[in-house]
C-alpha cells in the first residue's frame, strides 16, 4: 500500500511549470489588484480629509492647563514651591 502516491503527485503539479497564458492572467491579477489598493486609499483618504477636526481650533485648550482642566504639573509644582 503505497499511502505517499496521492501526496506526491500532488506535489508534482504544484511544482509544474507556470505556462504563459497563466503568466498572463496572474499579471493581469496582480495589476488589478495593485489598482484596488491605489482606488481604495485614495477613496479612505478623501473620506478622512472630509471628517471634521477631532477638537475644533476655537475650542483648543489653553496654555498650561491639560484636557482635563487642571492646570499642568510643571505649574503646580512652581506655584507650590513658590517660583
Amino acid at each position: 500500500m503505497e499511502s505517499h502516491g496521492p501526496v506526491r503527485r500532488f506535489a508534482a503539479d504544484a511544482s509544474a511549470v507556470v505556462r504563459s497564458d497563466e503568466r498572463l492572467i496572474l499579471l493581469f491579477l496582480l495589476l488589478l489588484s495593485v489598482v484596488a489598493l491605489a482606488v481604495f486609499l485614495h477613496y479612505t483618504v478623501s473620506l478622512l480629509d472630509a471628517l471634521p477636526d477631532a477638537i475644533p481650533p476655537e475650542l483648543a485648550r489653553p496654555e498650561g492647563s491639560t484636557l482635563s482642566g487642571f492646570p499642568s504639573l510643571d505649574t503646580a509644582l512652581s506655584d507650590a514651591l513658590g517660583r
